[in-house]
């Protein structure tokens, strides 16, 4: 008769020990997939808030250096009044800022469309001569939702302040939207 000897020598895994381990591997690697993607979405924000912060750096003081040299009109600028250095108007937009700069050009910042954007533009007009081209001053990847101006003077000093209240935002898609609110004010340095 021929005798068959038990092998006790096992060397594998049983069906239970394979699917705890690749359920702990899929859970492992669905974790650290999911953190990935957090740190990325994060960087892309950060991006989209330091764009428009970059963006509305580079019109703050493209505006604070024209408003500060604002002067008086002398009846050369038509939507200011004479003897007034600031205007405001609202316009389909926001409002409208109106002054006389430091060369005598009559300047009008205001929000225009620019295809589906609405970005801020600026129009110089020298009186007597062919107008200039406007154009814009906020890049076309930043979108302006709201413009305001506040002027506001005191009798006892002849000069009034601007005061720009700014919301904008990042072109992206609308979880790196990055809205931004801003406001500044700013004084003329014109002495009569």
């Amino acid at each position: 008769m021929i005798e068959f000897k038990k092998i006790n020598n096992y060397q594998g895994f049983t069906l239970i020990e394979v699917m705890v381990s690749v359920t702990l591997f899929a859970v492992i690697i669905l974790s650290v997939t999911s953190i990935f993607k957090l740190a990325i979405d994060g960087q892309r924000s950060a991006i989209a808030t330091q764009n428009v912060q970059e963006s509305l750096k580079y019109f703050l003081e493209v505006t604070s250096k024209e408003i500060r040299m604002a002067q008086r009109n002398e009846g050369t600028c038509l939507n200011l009044g004479y003897d007034q250095i600031f205007q405001t108007l609202h316009g389909s937009y926001g409002d409208n800022l109106y002054f006389k700069n430091y060369y005598g050009e009559c300047v009008t910042y205001y929000l225009s469309p620019d295809g589906d954007n609405v970005r801020f533009r600026i129009t110089r007009r020298t009186p007597g001569l062919p107008d200039k081209p406007s154009y814009f001053i906020s890049p076309a990847k930043i979108r302006i939702d709201d413009l305001r101006f506040v002027i506001s003077s005191t009798a006892s000093t002849s000069q009034p302040m601007v005061t720009m209240n700014l919301r904008a935002n990042a072109l992206d898609s609308a979880q790196f939207k990055s809205e931004m609110t801003l406001q500044t004010s700013i004084t003329s340095r014109y002495y009569k």
